[in-house]
């Protein structure tokens, strides 16, 4: 039996891998609205665009001979708290083949991923490293990570609540109730600066990453509410409905997606008590080395990369 060997490759070395990464990816569905449909995710005909938008790209390819078993991509980009920056490493897109899961291949792939912080001269600046897990039916990846587990080191920063709303019903919500400003330092992790916001502070991933429903075989034709609290000069209700109107007026067919940290309760329980309880959920996982480790109240990571 051929021996698994790891690859690392960039953006313009990936191209005769791209197939197999699709190919992989296509078997991972995600529940919503309570297991009523799933989806999969596309990352489109070049695999790597919604990556290296995000800062410099690697992917770490799992091989036994020609078979893709799986892989993991790594991001490097600068997160912010408050007013300080730091190099970080965004740990993403972990995928095993489903005859491979339970070898320990993930666990394998994680521990080949850290060594490439030292050999990578561009990476050995790295002070935060983080991952966002999606929650399957089953919960997320770290329910496989027992025993020593290189994934065992990251701690949860926070759980997401997102949402899929159509921008019709954003468009005429009730702000009577509308929690205020947010208030607390937090920790900023999108949207990188490569990625271009539009009107109030939304944008698409369309080709780049798209979400197939099962029930259509068809991608949602999501637009994503990416803009970080500090815009959110006049409340987040405030921006979710100046984001739904302005969608309803030039993408009407467009589904609104967005994510909010659960700790901010007051802004969760509202969208709740107007009849928008969230579609799904995900868990931010971090493993912090900085010097910068004062507390904070909220996380954002906008829809628009996880």
């Amino acid at each position: 039996m051929n021996r698994v060997r790891y690859v690392v490759l960039r953006p313009d070395t990936l191209g005769p891998y791209v197939e197999r990464l699709r190919l992989l990816e296509r078997g991972i569905e995600y529940p919503i609205a309570d297991g009523a449909d799933h989806f999969f995710i596309d990352h489109g005909p070049h695999y790597h665009p919604f990556f290296s938008s995000m800062g410099e790209a690697y992917f770490l390819l799992a091989l036994r001979g020609e078979e893709l078993l799986g892989s993991v991509t790594g991001v490097a980009r600068q997160v912010s708290r408050g007013g300080t920056s730091a190099q970080a490493l965004y740990i993403c897109d972990l995928k095993v083949a489903p005859h491979a899961r339970g070898s320990g291949l993930a666990r394998r792939l994680i521990l080949q991923g850290l060594t490439h912080l030292f050999r990578i001269p561009a990476l050995r600046r790295t002070r935060f490293l983080y991952g966002a897990a999606m929650r399957g039916a089953r919960g997320d990846v770290m329910r496989t990570a027992r025993g020593w587990n290189p994934l065992r080191m990251g701690r949860p920063q926070s759980r997401l609540a997102l949402y899929f709303v159509p921008p019709s019903r954003l468009a005429t919500l009730d702000l009577t109730h509308a929690p205020g400003p947010i208030q607390g330092e937090g920790l900023i992790l999108g949207p990188s600066p490569g990625r271009t916001l539009e009107g109030s502070g939304w944008c698409t991933t369309s080709g780049s990453k798209d979400l197939q429903l099962r029930s259509t075989q068809k991608p949602w034709p999501l637009v994503h509410l990416a803009a970080p609290p500090s815009a959110w000069t006049r409340g987040w209700g405030h921006y979710l409905r100046t984001c739904g109107q302005e969608l309803a007026t030039h993408l009407p067919e467009s589904l609104a997606c967005f994510a909010i940290d659960e700790r901010l309760s007051d802004h969760v329980t509202w969208l709740q008590d107007v009849g928008l309880p969230p579609d799904a959920a995900c868990t931010v996982y971090s493993l912090d080395l900085t010097r910068l480790k004062a507390p904070h109240a909220w996380v954002h990571l906008p829809s628009s990369e996880i």
